[in-house]
C-alpha cells in the first residue's frame, strides 16, 4: 500500500517549492544573518527570491524560538536548493530517531517490529506533512522521544541534548513536564533549559528580544487562533458557529480538564514516570493553544509503544485511536486530488499497527485499526467531497497584495482571504477526529497500564 500511495496514487504537486514551511526557517535564518529581524516582514525579500514562490504576496512568518536561529542561519548561506536537501536529510535522521526511541520506550528490538513501526510512522499524515512542509516538529519529536529513552536508561547528558533539541518547538516539549518525577530528570530538564535560555538570548537579542518575541508570539497566536489549519479545540468550536469569546472560553476549559484528568489518571492508575509521560502526549493537542496537523507526529510515540505492547481492550482503544490520529482525514477536503493516496495511507497504517503485535496471529483487537478506519471513512469522505476546503496560498486571489502592518496581521489577512477563516461544521467534525483518537490513546494507554505486571510497569 506505501508503494501505490507514492507512485500510482500520489497526486499533482502543490503550488510553491517543496518544504514550504523550511522556506520560512531559511528566511529567518537570512534576516538573522543579516542582522535583521526574522520575525517581521523582513523574510519576504528572502523567500520572494525562492523558485516556485508567487512574486506577488504569499508571504509565510516565521514564528519559531530565537534558539533555532544559529542552525538556520547556517542551513542559509547555502544556496536554497541545497539547504532544503540538507534539512530533507536532518528531518529522515530524526524520524528514524523518533521510531527508534519509541521502540525503546516498549523494550522492542523484534526486526519486524522495527519494520512495522517504520510503516506506521511513514504511513501517517502527520509525518507526511512534516516532511512535505520541512516541518521543525519532526525534530522536536525525534527529540521528546530520545529524551524519554535516555532517561529510562540513566543517560542524563544525552537526555538534555534531547529535551533541548525538543525545545525548537515548545508546545510539543510541554509533555515533557510529565516526566519530571525523579532527580535524574529534574537534572536533564534543568541542563537543557539553561541552554535553551542562554542561546535564546544570545541569539534572540537579549531580554528585550525576548520580551519582543513573546508580543509577537502573542500577536500571531491570535491572528490564528480560528483559521482551519488550527486543530484547537478553540478553532473547532468555532469553525462549528461558536462566537470568537466563547470557543476561547470552550478552550481553555477543555484545556483545563486535560491538565487535570491527566493528573488525576496518572495518581489514581499510578502509572510510571514513562507511561505518564506517554498519556502527556496523548492529551497534549487537547490543552495547548497551537496545533496543527503536522503536530500530531509527537503523538507517535505513545501510538507505537502502546501498539507493540498493549493486549485486549487496550489494543481495540489503539488501534481505534490510531486510525483517528495516524490519517489526514481533514485533508480529504483540502486535497481532494489526494484522496486515493490519503486511503492507501490509511489502509497502510491500519495493517502496520496490526503487525506491531506480539501474537502469533491476528486478533479482532490487531483488526480494531481497520475497522475503525474504514468505518471512518465512509463518513469522512462524503463529507468532504460536499464540502471542500481551501489550502493556502493556492487561495489567494490572483490579485492578491498584502495589506501594510505587522507580519501576523498580513498572516491574518492572507488567510481571510484565502477562506481558511470560514465557519464551516464540516470542517470541524473532520479536525474532531484526531483530537477523539487522543482520548482514545488516553484510554488504552491507562488501562494498558493497570493490566501489566507491577514489574513491567515499573521498568516501563
Amino acid at each position: 500500500m506505501l508503494a501505490f500511495a507514492f507512485t500510482a496514487f500520489r497526486p499533482p504537486p502543490t503550488h510553491g517549492p517543496f518544504g514550504r514551511d523550511f522556506e520560512a526557517y531559511y528566511a529567518a535564518g537570512a534576516a538573522w544573518n543579516d542582522g535583521g529581524d526574522p520575525w517581521s516582514r523582513a523574510v519576504w525579500r528572502v523567500e520572494r527570491t525562492i523558485d516556485g514562490v508567487d512574486r506577488g504576496e504569499e508571504m509565510l512568518p516565521y514564528v519559531g524560538p530565537a534558539f533555532a536561529l544559529p542552525a538556520f542561519g547556517a542551513l542559509a548561506r547555502l544556496p536554497f536548493g541545497a539547504a532544503e536537501r540538507v534539512w530533507s536529510g536532518m528531518l529522515a535522521l530524526a524520524f528514524g530517531a523518533l521510531v527508534l526511541g519509541s521502540l525503546a520506550l516498549a523494550h522492542e528490538r523484534r526486526p519486524g517490529a522495527l519494520l512495522a513501526a517504520f510503516a506506521l510512522g511513514v504511513a501517517s499524515g502527520a509525518a507526511v506533512s512534516d516532511f512535505a512542509l520541512g516541518q521543525v516538529a519532526m525534530v522536536s519529536a525525534a527529540g521528546t522521544a530520545c529524551a524519554l529513552a535516555a532517561l529510562a536508561r540513566r543517560r542524563n547528558a544525552s537526555a538534555a541534548l534531547a529535551i533541548a533539541l525538543a525545545a525548537v518547538q515548545p508546545n510539543l516539549a510541554l509533555a515533557l513536564v510529565a516526566r519530571l518525577r525523579d532527580r535524574a530528570a529534574w537534572v536533564a530538564c534543568t541542563a537543557a533549559v539553561l541552554a535553551f535560555g542562554i542561546v535564546t538570548l544570545l541569539a534572540g537579542g537579549g531580554a528585550s528580544g525576548l520580551a519582543a518575541y513573546v508580543r509577537r508570539l502573542g500577536e500571531h497566536g491570535a491572528a490564528e487562533r480560528f483559521v482551519a489549519i488550527q486543530y484547537t479545540p478553540a478553532a473547532i468550536a468555532h469553525a462549528f458557529g461558536v462566537p470568537p469569546d466563547a470557543a476561547i472560553a470552550i478552550g481553555i476549559a477543555v484545556a483545563l480538564v486535560a491538565i487535570v484528568a491527566t493528573a488525576a489518571a496518572i495518581a489514581r492508575a499510578r502509572l510510571s514516570s514513562a507511561d505518564g509521560t506517554l498519556l502527556a502526549l496523548a492529551a497534549l493537542p487537547l490543552a495547548v493553544p497551537f496545533f496543527h496537523e503536522h503536530d500530531f507526529v509527537v503523538v507517535l510515540i505513545p501510538l507505537i509503544a502502546l501498539a507493540l505492547r498493549a493486549r485486549g481492550t487496550a489494543r481495540a482503544l489503539a488501534g481505534a485511536a490510531s486510525a483517528c490520529i495516524a490519517v489526514d482525514w481533514f485533508g480529504l477536503a483540502q486535497r481532494p486530488l489526494a484522496e486515493a493516496q490519503i486511503l492507501a495511507l490509511a489502509l497502510a497504517a491500519a495493517l502496520a499497527f496490526a503487525a506491531l503485535g506480539r501474537g502469533a496471529r491476528v486478533t479482532g483487537a490487531d483488526a480494531a485499526a481497520l475497522a475503525a478506519t474504514l468505518a471512518i471513512a465512509c463518513a469522512a469522505i462524503p463529507l468532504a467531497r460536499a464540502h471542500p476546503a481551501p489550502t493556502w496560498p493556492d487561495a489567494l486571489p490572483a490579485n492578491y497584495r498584502a495589506p501594510a502592518g505587522s507580519v501576523s496581521a498580513v498572516w491574518a489577512d492572507e488567510q481571510r482571504a484565502a477562506g481558511l477563516d470560514a465557519d464551516a461544521p464540516a470542517w470541524g467534525a473532520m479536525r474532531t477526529i484526531p483530537l477523539a483518537g487522543c482520548v482514545l490513546l488516553g484510554a488504552g494507554i491507562v488501562r494498558g497500564a493497570r493490566r501489566r505486571p507491577e514489574r513491567e510497569r515499573q521498568d516501563a
